[in-house]
């Protein structure tokens, strides 16, 4: 039961944050903030062992976020959204791989939206919203694992 759930409130939080994002070019605090405790809570119900793998990588994963923000324009929305996505990750055998597998499937699928968008628009300055790569690279590894 609680793999269901958790399963169908991954797919619905997904998908209502790429909603916004593609929408707004946004990602709303009230989508992501939360998230994080729902994810660690989901995590120590169901893999307690991997609690500090997670928070440790989520830490990690912010930290490179910000970078990624002042220096390459990432999204404060989409480096709020790392943290809950890589504790969603680690709720696996071997968290790690899926972590490698999120970043393989985020860095393709974003890079593929990019070309899209820049190949219509003929604009390589406009924003693109990274959230949906973000999430569908989280729902490869996981699907993929």
């Amino acid at each position: 039961m609680l793999d269901a759930l958790f399963t169908t409130s991954v797919i619905v939080w997904s998908v209502a944050l790429a909603r916004v994002d593609f929408r707004e070019h946004r990602l709303p605090d009230w989508l992501t903030f939360p998230a994080i405790p729902v994810a660690l809570g989901f995590l120590a119900l169901d893999r307690p062992q991997n609690l500090g793998f997670a928070v440790t990588a989520a830490v990690a994963v912010m930290a490179l976020g910000l970078v990624a923000h002042w220096i390459a324009d990432l999204g404060l929305g989409d480096v709020k959204l790392l943290p809950s996505v890589v504790i969603l990750l680690s709720n696996a055998g071997n968290p790690a791989e899926n972590l490698a597998e999120w970043f393989v499937g985020m860095s393709i699928l974003g890079g593929i939206h990019a070309a899209i968008h820049i190949s219509i628009t003929r604009d390589r300055h406009s924003h693109i919203p990274f959230g949906p790569a973000i999430l569908g690279g989280m729902m490869a590894a996981v699907t993929a694992g």
